[in-house]
């Protein structure tokens, strides 16, 4: 019995025809032999990703967050931040207040510590010469003297009352004295810490006083009153104030709004 010639059939793409295998099972043609589909993956695709590779690395701008931590002291606190970048940095400065502050450094984590109020700023600029600049405010330090409220000023018959305030460390009512004339130093005669009530006990020839207090963390100020005190009454009849220097922390003007009369 004659089987006849079997042809196999091997796979071709000429005239877009129907080709079958050995086994007869239909060849399907490969993808890459459409032209559109060449131009496609070879072409287009590694265009635009070459292409957007480039453009990332030349745009890609350093990335910073900043954590401001609470104050246990009122005097100091610690900054920490973070600077990711996906090329090297060129350059870093963290400043407060334009003025330079060193800082540790952990893999991309940095800390530093600071004993002022102001401006925080973190500046990176990465190798492809794009910056990023990132500014906090820290205003969490005390760095002001207590003052006088001027409504709560009396004097009568030789007692000098006041309220004094501290919003953030709290006054330091032990600081608290007087100097007599330029030379006489008095102390309260008593105070309430919960009221922030100070009294003081004049002597009859007192011609001015020199008020000096600071808060708990050292922030001075002084004021001085001319008063005229006689027996039965005193009254005052000009107030001046002026500031007392420190060396740690600098202190504003006083003005007639810390120290001042009563009607």
């Amino acid at each position: 019995m004659s089987t006849g010639n079997i042809r196999s059939r091997r796979p071709s793409s000429n005239n877009g025809r129907i080709l079958y295998d050995a086994r007869g099972s239909r060849v399907r043609s490969s993808a890459l032999t459409n032209k559109y589909l060449r131009f496609l993956f070879f072409y287009m695709i590694p265009y635009f990703v070459i292409n957007g590779i480039i453009l990332m690395l030349v745009c890609s701008t350093p990335r910073i967050s900043v954590e401001v931590k609470d104050t246990d002291n009122y005097i100091n606190t610690e900054v920490s931040f973070t600077v990711k970048s996906l090329l090297p940095l060129k350059s870093l400065s963290v400043s407060l207040e334009s003025e330079p502050i060193e800082y540790e450094k952990s893999g991309s984590k940095y800390k530093c510590t600071v004993s002022k109020n102001g401006t925080f700023t973190v500046d990176a600029k990465s190798v492809n010469g794009m910056s990023q600049a990132v500014f906090s405010d820290i205003s969490m330090l005390d760095d002001t003297a207590p003052s006088i409220d001027e409504s709560s000023i009396s004097l009568e018959r030789g007692e000098l009352t006041f309220g004094i305030s501290d919003t953030q460390a709290g006054v330091n009512f032990d600081s608290i004295f007087a100097v007599i004339n330029d030379s006489e130093t008095i102390y309260p005669s008593g105070y309430d810490r919960s009221l922030g009530l100070v009294k003081f006990s004049l002597p009859k020839s007192t011609d001015s006083i020199e008020l000096h207090f600071e808060d708990l963390v050292g922030n001075a100020r002084s004021g001085r009153i001319s008063v005229t005190v006689n027996e039965d009454s005193a009254d005052i009849t000009d107030i001046d104030t002026t500031d007392i220097d420190t060396t740690d922390i600098s202190t504003t003007d006083i003005d007639a709004t810390d120290i001042g009369t009563s009607e």
